[in-house]
């Protein structure tokens, strides 16, 4: 198909537009948060620049974080409260809505770099699965690191494409430029800076090499000044983020796994209709399953593993799994009809691996309790007991600046004297951490049950 065809943009604007109501639609069905982090990398420091108040994560304390999408965010939620749009769900409806159409522009870059690569028919198959596929839908709404990075990451791999079929300045710049923001969103994304580099200097592109250069360059410099304006130091967040995960080895206290780790758990992740058309995609030599090769590597041999740190992989899995599966579809189905039963059979099974069957542990009862206790006028403290403090997601979702005591099941004992005082107005109890009669021998009553989320508010005197 002629690249400045108008049927282009046509197809890959519904396409992404799809997948950015299908992202809303799952994250609104179950809620929730997939990871901690979730809230407190963006959510918790926006809401503090919008609102005045949050619960600060180590992170935020020794500086490993930079402001620039917390201060985007939290600029669209003083926005929001400004025009009276102050409830939590409605204040994270515009969240996954803005996540989601970042991810629409990542779905964009998706189609045009299979577009390039492989045909416009891959295009259509690898950007069609990509935004129905259950395992990406679990993030693609959502405000974490790990898969806000993936459009602007996806963005310079089609720069890079351009760059290395033609030597140009501004085909460089634009790869190195979407790097860096990929960089400051996510600094693990520096990791794809390496095969980018290689291949452009095994192609001898030195034009597009120095405009990537002048690219990354400019976001660097603007990184530089953000830190010195927030942390008073350029680049301190850059510094304090490779020194506690690379020179010191301190993620690790967060877990370690071995290094297959990665292997299983990814291919209980990829979409398996496509995982022999992906095997014969690795055939080919060239910037996407080196990027692919290099990410997977470098996760590996790093000791502290998490599943969400697999996100940069899922859609690059789509791109080398779509040619040669369009070759072999094009050769074996026929009949459009049939075509379109099968890519349907697909989206559903894949949408209700996302939804009816979509792995535990969202805290989403517990999210739901917050929400509903903030929203008691006659809230006037909280205590959480059952759950460390950084489970309990933050100060976004309960959206009241009371005072906030939180206890993990081993410190329970300590909530006897707090529940004495007045000014905690209600308990939120997670599996029953404290059994039901100290509560009640404080004076304290259900209020409202989620599973196995209880809160409890002070008895009314009689």
């Amino acid at each position: 198909m002629n690249p400045s065809s108008p049927l282009r943009p046509a197809w890959e604007r519904r396409i992404a537009l799809v997948g950015a109501l299908l992202a809303v639609m799952v994250v609104a069905l179950k809620r929730g948060r997939q990871h901690p982090d979730e809230v407190f990398q963006f959510l918790e420091p926006a809401h503090g620049l919008a609102f005045g108040y949050w619960l600060v994560a180590w992170e935020w304390v020794e500086g490993l974080r930079n402001w620039a999408v917390p201060g985007v965010l939290g600029g669209i939620l003083a926005l929001c409260g400004r025009m009276g749009l102050e409830h939590p769900w409605a204040l994270a409806s515009v969240v996954w809505a803005c996540c989601a159409a970042v991810q629409a522009w990542g779905t964009v870059a998706l189609f045009r770099l299979v577009e390039e690569r492989d045909g416009r028919e891959a295009a259509l198959l690898a950007a069609a699965v990509h935004v129905t596929w259950g395992g990406w839908l679990l993030y693609a709404a959502r405000p974490l690191a790990d898969s806000l990075s993936v459009p602007p990451l996806l963005g310079a791999l089609l720069w890079a494409w351009r760059a290395r079929a033609r030597d140009g300045l501004r085909e460089g710049f634009w790869s190195g430029l979407l790097l860096g923001v990929a960089f400051v969103v996510r600094y693990p994304s520096a990791v794809f800076g390496v095969p980018i580099a290689v291949s452009l200097l095994v192609a001898r592109r030195w034009r597009s090499l120095g405009g990537a250069a002048l690219g990354l360059g400019v976001v660097l410099l603007g990184l530089g000044l953000l830190d010195w304006l927030t942390w008073g130091a350029p680049w301190h967040s850059v510094w304090k983020y490779f020194e506690f995960n690379i020179l010191s080895g301190g993620s690790e206290k967060f877990g370690t796994k071995p290094w297959w780790w990665y292997l299983p758990t990814l291919a209980g992740m990829v979409p398996l209709l496509l995982a022999w058309h992906f095997g014969r995609g690795l055939a080919r030599r060239d910037l996407l399953v080196g990027s692919f090769a290099f990410y997977l590597g470098v996760v590996m041999v790093l000791a502290h593993k998490e599943i969400r740190f697999l996100a940069p992989l899922l859609p690059l899995f789509v791109a080398l799994a779509a040619g040669p599966a369009w070759r072999t579809l094009s050769q074996r189905v026929r009949s459009r009809r049939a075509l379109g039963g099968l890519v349907g059979v697909y989206a559903l099974s894949s949408l209700a691996a996302a939804t009816v069957q979509m792995p535990g542990g969202l805290a989403t009862e517990q999210i739901d309790a917050l929400v509903f206790a903030g929203q008691d006028s006659s809230l006037t403290g909280l205590i959480v007991a059952g759950q460390p403090e950084w489970h309990i997601s933050g100060r976004f979702y309960l959206h009241r600046d009371v005072p906030l005591l939180v206890r993990s099941e081993h410190m329970v004992e300590e909530l006897y004297g707090p529940l004495a005082e007045k000014q905690f107005s209600h308990v939120l109890v997670n599996r029953a951490s404290l059994g039901e009669h100290p509560l009640e021998a404080a004076g304290f009553c259900v209020l409202r049950r989620w599973g196995r989320a209880v809160l409890w508010r002070r008895c009314p005197a009689k």
